[in-house]
């Protein structure tokens, strides 16, 4: 049921995310984002975010950091006052997706056949070809280790973080698999894989 609309934008608005403390709305519409107090005595705030319009937009209760993409193929990293801090090159395509994991430590963002999976800060991890024209939605495992994204032509794929490492003393832990940890000592050269039967999720 609604209850009530706490903006009436000129332009459609494509996408919204609710705030960390889910007292404020960030939307877009057109070029611009906005972040909208639902106490109506707060002012709204109110930017220029893109060249071109503002397709998606996701902001992280963990960080309280947002990430947009837009029709002029970029993704950039915002902090809750509008202030950029990150601005990607020009992708090939228009960003059609912006998702945070849910720790906030990465944010996926997708464009045509493109998945890219990028740091807090902005620069890109990795980056992979998918089958699914348009990226159009991207959902992360609460678990922040695997995700799956919507396509313009039918298709959900699934993709899984791997290659993460943990350094201790003269040892390194790197995920190989979703069920195989590789165990590295530096000092000797040595080189042991632990398999496990459950799916590694730290």
């Amino acid at each position: 049921m609604l209850r009530s609309t706490i903006a009436d934008a000129p332009l459609s608005v494509y996408s919204v995310a609710w705030g960390p403390d889910s007292d404020q709305v960030l939307y877009s519409s057109g070029h611009q984002l906005f972040i909208k107090p639902l106490q109506p005595s707060s002012k709204m705030l109110q930017w220029k975010a893109h060249d071109g319009v503002v397709l998606k937009v996701d902001w992280n209760p963990i960080n309280n950091l947002l990430v947009s993409g837009a029709e002029d193929c970029r993704y950039k990293v915002w902090d809750s006052f509008g202030r950029l801090l990150f601005q990607s090159s020009p992708l090939e395509y228009p960003v059609t997706s912006v998702s945070w994991c849910p720790d906030g430590e990465l944010f996926a963002a997708g464009s045509f056949n493109q998945l890219r999976l990028c740091h807090k800060t902005g620069w890109t991890y990795a980056k992979n070809r998918t089958e699914t024209g348009s990226v159009l939605n991207i959902g992360w495992t609460t678990d922040g280790t695997q995700l799956a994204c919507s396509g313009g032509n039918g298709a959900v794929c699934f993709a899984q973080i791997i290659d993460r490492k943990v350094e201790w003393n003269r040892l390194i832990a790197t995920v190989e698999e979703n069920h195989r940890i590789n165990i590295h000592d530096i000092l000797s050269e040595n080189d042991e894989d632990l398999d496990f039967r459950d799916r590694v999720i730290k």
